[in-house]
């Protein structure tokens, strides 16, 4: 809750239309870089990257990579997870995890 009332927090996975609002959120977040590699496995890796938004406005993102461990096992490894500064503090991160 906001200000006494319900604002939505809602995801929207990451595709080739959209993967340029992670790269601003990242550039915004992160004290560094990422490279296309990194791109290309938060988009490969499906339902398991994904847009924040918080009342409709892009505010955070999850990016994971999927790993194949011995024996076929696949594990999922966050890469990244982060919340504008003015919207953090507000479960936004937490929404992301769960929901990933």
């Amino acid at each position: 809750m906001a200000g006494g009332r319900e604002v939505a927090i809602s995801l929207d996975g990451v595709r080739d239309k959209n993967v340029m609002q992670l790269k601003k959120l990242n550039t915004a977040i992160f004290p560094v870089r990422y490279n296309e590699k990194y791109y290309a496995d938060a988009l490969a890796s499906g339902e398991f990257t994904k847009l924040a938004y918080y009342s409709d406005i892009c505010v955070g993102s999850i990016a994971c990579r999927l790993e194949k461990k011995e024996g076929g096992a696949i594990c999922v490894y966050i890469m990244t997870l982060g919340v504008l500064a003015p919207y953090r503090g507000l479960g936004i991160g937490c929404v992301a995890i769960m929901k990933a």
